[in-house]
C-alpha cells in the first residue's frame, strides 16, 4: 500500500513524466503470460500472470507515449548510436498459451510489434512449467528458490521430485498456462511476431557444465528453426541468470544479442549480450508501471 501510494506521488508531481521524456535510453519491458480476469483465482499471488484487461491498458499507454519498435529495429538503434529517447519493445519468456491467445491480438489491434522467447523443448507439453506446479508454488521462498537455481541447475524435474507431493487429486492445468503448441506459434509469426530463444529446457545456464551449456544454448537455436522456418537471432537468459562463460558462449553462437532481467533501460552502445529488460509482475499498479518505464523504481532506484 505504501508503495502505490509513493509511485501516486511520483506520478502527480510529474517526476516520472519528465524521466521519460529526458532520458536518453530505450525500454525493453519483459512479460510472462496474460489471460482473462475469470482464469485467476483470487488467491493467485504469482506475478508472471498478467489479467488480459489490465495488460491492454499498459499497451494502450505503451502505445500513446512510446515509438513501439521491433527489437530487431531497437537493436539497430542501439548499435548505430541512434537517439533512443521514448523507444521501446515488448517481449515475453517462455510462450505460454496465453500469450497468442489473449495478448498477441490487442498488439495486433494496437499495431505493437513482440518478440516471444520460446523454450525450445516445451512447445506442445501438457504439462505446467515446473514453476507454475502446486508444489513449488507452496515450497517457494526466497532461500530454496536459491538451492533450485544453484545446486538444482532450475531443472524442473529434479526440483519437484525433491518437493513432497501435493495431495487432493490430479493438478489443474489451465489451457493458457501451458505451453503453446508449435502450430500455435507458427501461425503467429506469419502475423508478424518475432520468436526469440530461451534455451532448450530453462535451466539455470550458469550451473551448468559446458557440454550442456553449449546444448541449451545452441540446440534450442536449430529446433525453433527447424520447427518454424524462422531464424532467431535473439536469445533471453532463464530466470536472467549469466555469468562471463555463459555471455561468451550464447556470443560465440552467433545471436545478434541477449536479454537479461536486470532492471534499467537500454543506451546506444550497450553491451549487446547484457541488455537489461524491464521485467513487469502482474500485480503492479499503473503508477508504478509508469515509472518502472521511465526507469524509476522505489526498488531499484533510477535504474541505469
Amino acid at each position: 500500500m505504501l508503495s502505490r501510494l509513493l509511485y501516486a506521488g511520483l506520478h502527480a508531481t510529474g517526476l516520472t513524466t519528465l524521466v521519460r521524456r529526458t532520458r536518453n535510453a530505450g525500454l525493453v519491458l519483459c512479460y510472462h503470460n496474460v489471460e482473462p480476469p475469470s482464469a485467476l483465482a483470487p488467491t493467485d499471488t504469482s506475478s508472471l500472470h498478467m489479467p488480459s484487461d489490465q495488460f491492454r491498458d499498459e499497451m494502450r499507454w505503451l502505445a500513446a507515449n512510446y515509438d513501439l519498435v521491433p527489437l530487431s529495429t531497437f537493436l539497430d538503434r542501439v548499435t548505430s548510436g541512434a537517439p533512443m529517447r521514448r523507444t521501446a519493445s515488448v517481449t515475453f519468456d517462455d510462450a505460454y498459451t496465453g500469450v497468442f491467445e489473449h495478448a498477441w491480438p490487442v498488439l495486433v489491434e494496437l499495431g505493437i510489434p513482440a518478440t516471444v522467447f520460446v523454450v525450445a523443448r516445451a512447445p506442445g507439453s501438457n504439462d505446467l512449467f515446473w514453476w507454475d506446479r502446486a508444489a513449488a508454488r507452496r515450497a517457494n521462498n526466497n532461500h530454496r528458490r536459491h538451492q533450485w537455481l544453484t545446486t538444482l541447475r532450475g531443472d524442473g524435474e529434479t526440483i519437484l521430485g525433491s518437493l513432497p507431493p501435493v495431495s487432493g487429486g490430479d493438478e489443474a492445468r489451465p489451457a493458457t498456462r501451458l505451453p503453446a503448441s508449435w502450430p500455435v506459434i507458427m501461425r503467429a509469426t506469419h502475423s508478424g511476431i518475432e520468436l526469440g530463444v530461451h534455451s532448450a529446457t530453462h535451466r539455470a545456464l550458469p550451473a551448468l557444465g559446458d557440454v550442456e551449456l553449449a546444448e541449451e544454448v545452441q540446440s534450442s537455436h536449430a529446433v525453433i528453426t527447424r520447427e518454424t522456418g524462422t531464424t532467431p537471432t535473439f536469445f533471453a537468459y532463464p530466470y536472467g541468470l549469466y555469468d562471463e562463460r555463459v555471455r561468451q558462449r550464447v556470443q560465440q553462437a552467433g545471436y545478434r544479442a541477449a536479454f537479461t532481467l536486470d532492471f534499467g533501460l537500454v543506451r546506444a552502445g550497450a553491451d549487446r549480450w547484457a541488455l537489461p529488460r524491464i521485467n513487469v509482475p502482474a500485480g503492479i499498479g499503473s503508477a508504478a508501471y509508469r515509472a518502472w518505464s521511465a526507469g524509476v523504481s522505489l526498488r531499484h532506484g533510477l535504474g541505469r
